[in-house]
């Protein structure tokens, strides 16, 4: 061989053992012990059959109980949100799943914080991402997926074992862990630990943690809901994902999770997300099941059954599988079940107040209390303020209609906030505060 002909070998070979090391560097390094959605992607691929898929991110992981609607629907369940798990992602797993199993129906949830994600053409992080391509065996889908998530500048990133987001730590504890658990075989056994959560099986994480009912507070208000951000690249790949279904012969549904009204009450825009959705899977033949829209009588959740504004703890997830299967099976027909929209919802319901948002000025020494209700007359709220710091207690208010007080000045520690509509007391909220 020519010496021409030779220098292309050696440049094979330098990348063919570059790239080695670098994947044996990457698995030496990576953080992932602690990752649910590394051992649910592995399960995946462990099953007899799986007949009942739910598809989405964050939600769907804290939502079906696999063991509950076996016992409910006589078919095996399976769950594969992971945590920011983009549209792409979605249908990467919803691929793999699809031709490794004889799926019959899929439920695809349509959360709004996924859809408005930021799209392909202008996303520059993608760590959820790469958690999902890693749990994919299938080459092909895990090169599309890979080449989907952004524009050809990250390439080199995405198909390079280290890099940006891919889960890598120098951090010493977190290295002797994981070292630990290759010694003594834990991380080839796929199991999951924490102290606030359980894996239950099948892509299911059950949160132990409660939100005590009447104590939802933020100290800075949620921002509506970004309409212009549902980008063409999502609504697209949910078109790829219909068109998937159908090719397979898949039952498609499409829904949304309850979420708490303190969280959809902050947004104050969740009419118009779910007029979008509504109209645009109506144009492809599809319903929307928008269990926030559920009428009360049929489908209600305390603050107690979340672990935040947003996700349901353990309690929840078993109390949502119930009801979310009582309706599919009973036949029960949408239009008795829902209300048209999160405003009728809303007036539907007696007054209440869903939480408290606390205001700290851009003087630090005043605090605006703005509550987030559904109708009722702010003249009949009153508020009962406390400052706890260093071992004392100002009282700042006592059965005040007044929303705005000045803080304790050069004080550091917590506000409590007792709200009371009509003497009847709805919230009991506290918070961090320093005033200077």
């Amino acid at each position: 061989m020519t010496k021409k002909g030779i220098i292309p070998l050696k440049v094979i070979a330098f990348l063919a053992v570059f790239w080695a090391l670098s994947a044996l560097v990457a698995f030496l390094l990576r953080d992932d012990s602690g990752s649910y959605g590394r051992v649910l992607l592995h399960e995946l691929y462990e099953q007899e059959n799986i007949d009942i898929l739910y598809c989405g991110s964050s939600h769907v992981s804290h939502g079906i109980v696999a063991d509950i609607a076996d016992e409910m629907t006589g078919k095996t369940n399976f769950s594969t949100g992971t945590a920011a798990q983009s549209i792409q992602g979605t249908y990467a797993i919803l691929k793999q799943a699809v031709k490794r199993y004889d799926i019959k129906k899929v439920f695809l949830e349509m959360e709004f914080a996924i859809s408005t994600q930021t799209p392909p053409s202008r996303r520059d992080g993608f760590k959820s991402d790469y958690l999902v391509a890693n749990g994919i065996k299938d080459p092909q889908i895990k090169l599309e997926l890979l080449t989907s998530i952004s524009t050809p500048k990250y390439y080199l990133n995405h198909f390079l074992p280290i890099g940006k987001d891919k889960y890598l730590t120098l951090n010493p504890k977190s290295l002797a862990y994981r070292a630990k658990s290759f010694v003594n075989g834990d991380y080839f056994r796929y199991e999951y630990e924490s102290d606030d959560d359980e894996y239950a099986g099948r892509g299911c994480l059950l949160d132990y943690r409660v939100v005590k009912n009447g104590t939802f507070s933020e100290t800075a208000h949620e921002s509506p809901i970004n309409l212009s951000a549902v980008s063409e690249e999502y609504l697209a790949t949910v078109d790829k994902i219909i068109a998937l279904c159908k090719e397979k012969g898949v039952e498609l549904i499409f829904y949304s999770m309850p979420c708490t009204d303190f969280y959809l009450g902050e947004k104050g825009n969740y009419d118009e997300y779910h007029a979008l959705i509504r109209d645009f899977l109506a144009s492809r033949g599809f319903d929307f099941y928008d269990f926030n829209l559920a009428k009360e009588s049929y489908m209600r959740f305390e603050d107690e059954d979340f672990r935040d504004d947003n996700h349901f703890n353990a309690q929840g997830c078993k109390k949502w599988t119930r009801l979310f299967w009582e309706f599919f099976l009973n036949g029960k027909p949408k239009e008795e079940f829902f209300y048209d929209s999160y405003k009728e919802r809303m007036a539907a319901m007696s007054p209440r107040i869903f939480g408290l948002v606390y205001d700290f000025k851009d003087d630090k020494r005043h605090l605006e209390i703005k509550p987030i209700y559904n109708h009722l007359d702010n003249a009949v709220i009153t508020y009962d303020v406390t400052a706890s710091f260093s071992g004392t207690q100002e009282v700042l208010a006592q059965n005040s209609t007044e929303t705005t007080w000045s803080l304790p000045r050069s004080k550091a520690g917590k506000i409590r906030v007792v709200s009371y509509l009509d003497g009847v007391k709805q919230n009991d909220c506290r918070e961090n505060f320093a005033a200077f």
